[in-house]
């Protein structure tokens, strides 16, 4: 029973050692990495636009716009667009806004 304790202390010593050391030496590291391409800054109080090809929601400011149809369509990326494209070929794509 004194060994599972000493060894539980000895867990939860070194852990917060870890955590202590990680946050002196590398401050500037966030758990964040699978950020999107686009900004990630948005202005408050700012309108989303849900992208008709995968289903994000993205900042008005931000968004890709192309006119489909006469009708102004946003998308998060080219790249969402180029696909909504190819799949629905019908629909007519003017120049991107």
């Amino acid at each position: 029973m004194f060994n599972l304790i000493r060894f539980l202390i000895i867990c939860a010593l070194i852990y917060f050692s870890y955590k202590l050391i990680k946050s002196v030496f590398f401050p500037h590291v966030t758990a964040k990495r699978d950020l999107p391409e686009h900004k990630t800054t948005a202005i408050k109080s700012e309108d989303l636009i849900e992208d008709p090809y995968c289903h994000t929601y993205v900042p008005v400011s931000q968004a890709y716009k192309a006119s489909i149809g006469g009708q102004t369509v946003y998308f998060c990326s080219k790249k969402c667009f180029d696909k909504y494209i190819i799949e629905n070929p019908v629909k007519k794509a003017g120049e991107a806004l």
